[in-house]
């Protein structure tokens, strides 16, 4: 009986904490503010008039990048847009999956 309630709460101890596992946290296993501090300077510094979003006339990248980020299609690209973009970028370049690109 002892044998069976200690794997129980083995059990439910591992299906507590299977979902904080899952999520990825840098090497050195701190929160990436730093990373967050990053993206808000470059967001900020593509917002040109303060406004709190990248409009089309504020962007300076190919159009095509900025209707992929202005996932809400609503003509601007706001920070939770721009970030989760950087973000797949990140991910897509750490796992080796890129774009197409041009066929030469």
């Amino acid at each position: 009986m002892k044998k069976m309630l200690a794997a129980l709460l083995v059990l439910a101890l591992c299906a507590a904490t299977c979902p904080l596992l899952a999520q990825e946290t840098p090497a050195g296993g701190k929160a990436n503010t730093q990373d967050e501090a990053r993206l808000k300077a470059r967001f900020s510094k593509l917002d040109t008039n303060n406004d709190g979003k990248i409009s089309k006339d504020e962007w300076k990248g190919r159009p095509r990048a900025f209707d992929r980020m202005d996932t809400n299609h609503d003509g601007s690209i706001g920070f939770d847009e721009f970030k989760a973009a950087q973000e797949k970028a990140g991910t897509a370049a750490k796992s080796g999956k890129r774009g197409k690109g041009r066929k030469r």
